[in-house]
């Protein structure tokens, strides 16, 4: 098993570069500041949020239950990888 990706598609069943998006638990004071949620709707003290994202970074979206998170990626065809 290596630890590096040799390519940029699948091959053999293997994971390769690209693909991956992450999975991120998060409060709502976050989901504010990173501008998910708009500064004017409040949201429950101590709700959590799975926000999904793209390798570089950038967020693809949100939703309240880790499951929904996990399937948008795959359904996108995407690898998800839980970040705590």
């Amino acid at each position: 098993m290596t630890n590096r990706f040799e390519s940029d598609e699948m091959e053999n069943g293997k994971l390769l570069a690209g693909r991956l998006a992450y999975i991120k638990p998060t409060d709502s004071d976050e989901a504010h500041r990173l501008g998910l949620i708009p500064a004017h709707v409040e949201l429950p003290d101590g709700m959590k949020l799975y926000v999904l994202h793209a390798e570089d970074g950038s967020v693809l979206g949100f939703t309240d239950g880790y499951a929904s998170a996990y399937g948008a990626a795959v359904q996108n065809e995407l690898t998800p990888v839980s970040l705590h």
